[in-house]
């Protein structure tokens, strides 16, 4: 049974942030993995840039630990945890329940007067304002469930079958599932009118302006992700500043299906980020 929306946010980075670093990227693991999900990652990408993935409690090396089940709380908690790391130049990158959570965190974060980061990475996840892409999580039995997991790729065939593999992994499933459904009440920045061509600040009112956020977004599909397509992912545009979408071989876990193509897009955009970031830190 998980415990409290309330889990403590501490340890959530695995490994200590570089100093010498040009540039952080945090990168935030999708509904029901963990920070293992980017072990490949630091041998990827471009020099200069130091790969953060970020661990949520109840899995991997903090299986102990309680769970979160809400999104705000979850963005607030690793906001204040990660508030040391910020003040240099960083970007966030989140897959899947990922991306959510990282633009929740990014909210939080310039809601408070803090840094913004120098671009948000999303992938295989539709915007904020559309139905969240992952079932509600007491909509199917543990056999249902296994097996849509297993469909999308975020499960080995080998749990189906396994009641004792399956009975510790669901419930953290089912958990990030409640994250992914409270995001309409995680107090999240509002979309850009798509009616409207021009700059969201200035065609919005007040109230509206100060809550959207200034953001570069850059997004990611999987040209045969059978639980997200491409037109859910591009309705991140209506949050961005600037935008950029591409779509990728493999499914709804396209960087490890196909990684090269996938590096190959987001080493070019951190080329670009690198260059910002020495002229700011």
């Amino acid at each position: 049974m998980s415990g409290p929306a309330t889990a403590s946010a501490a340890g959530c980075l695995v490994r200590t942030p570089r100093e010498d670093a040009p540039l952080r990227l945090f990168c935030f693991h999708h509904a029901g993995g963990g920070a293992s999900f980017f072990g490949p990652w630091p041998a990827r990408v471009v020099d200069g840039v130091d790969v953060l993935p970020v661990q949520l409690p109840g899995r991997e090396s903090r299986f102990r630990e309680p769970r979160f089940q809400e999104a705000g709380t979850v963005a607030g908690a690793l906001a204040e945890e990660l508030a040391p790391w910020l003040e240099r130049p960083y970007a966030f990158y989140g897959h899947s329940m990922g991306a959510l959570i990282a633009f929740a965190v990014a909210a939080a974060r310039t809601r408070g007067g803090g840094r913004a980061p120098l671009a948000l990475f999303v992938g295989a996840y539709a915007a904020p304002h559309l139905t969240p892409p992952l079932p509600p999580a007491d909509l199917y039995g543990d056999a249902e469930l296994a097996r849509l997991l297993v469909d999308i790729g975020g499960l080995h065939p080998q749990f189906l079958g396994r009641d004792d593999w399956l009975r510790a992994l669901l419930p953290i499933v089912r958990d990030d599932l409640r994250i992914c459904a409270s995001h309409r009440e995680a107090g999240l920045p509002e979309p850009r009118d798509p009616r409207d061509p021009g700059d969201p600040e200035d065609a919005a009112g007040p109230k509206d302006a100060a809550q959207r956020l200034s953001l570069d977004v850059r997004a990611f599909a999987g040209a045969d992700d059978a639980l997200v397509d491409a037109a859910a992912v591009y309705a991140w545009e209506r949050y961005a500043r600037e935008f950029r979408l591409t779509t990728l071989p493999g499914g709804h876990f396209f960087p490890r299906d196909a990684p090269g193509p996938f590096f190959e897009e987001l080493n070019r955009s951190l080329t670009e980020l690198l260059t910002r970031a020495r002229a700011t830190a």
